[in-house]
């Protein structure tokens, strides 16, 4: 740890549901470490972050800030079921959010992937569609771009791969229950951690 105050640091995560879900586990793990924020309600697709972040961003003043978006940008909406995000703006979206949270804010940044959706369980209960194959398109869109604005990544989308997204998927095929959740958040925890010892 650095020689910064614990009760003086402060996270910031940016993100959907998933991140709603996950984000009492990383506050509790890190209650020595800091102070854990969430933006208020579902960050929802990239262009909303760009339309609220001056709002969610407040003081500015992070230690560090993860975000994420992805799983609304491939929403699927009916009847022509087109992406809501196409992928090409959505790669331009992530790096004006780069660009503006580093004009706003001196926060270490951590991208988040996004996780998978198991596409038959989701299509069985949404009236729109995702797919994994978008999941995956739009996380190697959001790499190369994080990887040029050297943007570390906490690849969530691997972790729950590795632990099987069967296993911790609901039967929404996109959230996940006690189980998932705490798996996740243990995952952020440690990265919001690790990245407060960087020194870039």
């Amino acid at each position: 740890m650095n020689e910064k105050s614990k009760a003086a640091r402060r996270a910031l995560i940016i993100g959907d549901s998933i991140s709603i879900g996950y984000m009492p586990i990383v506050a509790e793990l890190l209650s020595d470490w800091g102070t854990v924020e969430h933006n208020p309600g579902n960050a929802l697709y990239s262009a909303n972050i760009l339309t609220h972040l001056d709002e969610w961003l407040g003081d500015g003043k992070r230690d560090v800030i993860q975000f994420n978006a992805g799983l609304h940008d491939i929403r699927r909406m009916p009847p022509q079921f087109e992406l809501l995000e196409p992928l090409e703006s959505y790669a331009a979206n992530l790096s004006a959010l780069v660009h503006r949270l580093r004009a706003a804010t001196d926060a270490r940044l951590i991208w988040a992937s996004t996780t998978p959706v198991i596409d038959e369980r989701h299509q069985a209960l949404k009236e729109w569609k995702r797919f994994q194959r978008d999941v995956e398109a739009y996380n190697a869109a959001a790499q190369r771009v994080m990887n040029e604005m050297k943007v570390p990544i906490n690849d969530l989308h691997g972790v729950v791969q590795k632990h099987g997204a069967a296993e911790l998927l609901l039967p929404d095929g996109v959230h996940y229950g006690q189980e998932g959740s705490r798996i996740l958040g243990e995952a952020v925890a440690s990265g919001i951690v690790n990245r407060t010892n960087y020194t870039n």
